[in-house]
């Protein structure tokens, strides 16, 4: 069994200026080697939960309760400080858009140089590791690319550019924030198989936050489907995506456009999830359970659980 890296558990995240619940209850783990997805629509709180485990929560927002262990290592309570001294070495994030991520007066080669420093290597040191890494994520002619600026580099260059300086200090934990938005379907998949080869190379553990369904089948391990903060459905996700439970985890899926048919109208995940047939009972290990049904305008006091509905596939309910 693959060891664990990374474990949430009970997360609970508010903001403070609107007294408003963002993530209410969510777990999820990352094991060594494999993607874990963690799959919502905008505003589910997939972004909150991945940057409460690295410690990078705004100001505005506040950790009211949880686990957050790293290695085994609980990380929930530590100070900014105490978390400086794990990011990069132990866990690292790849944000959503690369152009904001990279600073665009500075080289590539600067950018690296900035980061391998805090781990006391020499300057000619540094610019070999910074070669050896941005081949390893396949940037052709990487010493070219160490004097560019990043406005000089495609958005797949400016990606793999990101990734690799993730990388740089070694971390066995990678949080992957829609690293595909924006990029054309060749680059995404480019970038993607380059994750799965990553964690097969390196033993990366990593946390991949995104809206698009195509992306986890055939390559994430473990899903955690988050709707307004709350997981309804996490598991196996070849189970999950295969047999999906939850309404929600449903209206995702039908939403999405096929590519063997025509299919008109294409989905609209309200109107699914709309439809009452939708929500009977499902078969759990406890028995005929409805599974729990989000309502406009709800609280973070909402309550429901996860129940077993397989090996490796849980449903709130």
């Amino acid at each position: 069994m693959s060891e664990t890296l990374l474990q949430l558990e009970s997360i609970e995240i508010k903001s403070v200026s609107q007294n408003q619940a963002i993530v209410c209850g969510a777990g999820l783990q990352v094991n060594a080697g494999e993607i874990t997805a963690l799959v919502g629509e905008s505003g589910s709180g997939k972004t909150m939960t991945a940057l409460a485990s690295i410690g990078l929560l705004p100001p505005a927002v506040s950790l009211l309760d949880g686990s957050i262990q790293i290695k085994g290592e609980e990380c929930a309570g530590l100070s900014s400080s105490q978390w400086r001294k794990i990011r990069g070495k132990q866990i690292a994030m790849i944000f959503q858009e690369p152009m904001t991520a990279l600073d665009p007066v500075c080289s590539i080669g600067e950018l690296f140089d900035e980061v391998l420093s805090l781990d006391g290597i020499s300057r000619r040191s540094r610019r070999q590791h910074a070669q050896s890494l941005l081949e390893e994520v396949r940037v052709p002619r990487p010493g070219r690319c160490l004097r560019c600026v990043p406005h000089e580099l495609s958005g797949g260059m400016r990606q793999r550019v990101v990734i690799a300086l993730a990388l740089a200090r070694a971390p066995s934990i990678l949080l992957a924030d829609e690293p595909t938005t924006a990029l054309d379907a060749v680059t995404t998949q480019a970038i993607m198989q380059l994750f799965e080869d990553l964690c097969r190379s390196r033993g990366l553990g990593i946390l991949l936050v995104t809206h698009d369904l195509g992306l986890v089948i055939q390559r994430a391990s473990l899903l955690v489907v988050l709707h307004s903060g709350h997981v309804c459905e996490s598991g196996n996700a070849e189970q999950i995506l295969g047999s999906p439970r939850h309404p929600y985890t449903r209206g995702l899926l039908g939403c999405r456009l096929p590519l063997d048919r025509r299919l008109e109208p294409l989905g609209d995940l309200e109107a699914l999830m709309g439809e009452e047939g939708i929500w009977e009972p499902q078969s759990t290990a406890e028995g005929l359970l409805s599974p729990w049904r989000p309502v406009e305008g709800m609280q973070d006091d909402v309550s429901h659980r996860l129940v077993q509905v397989g090996q490796d596939h849980f449903l709130a309910v």
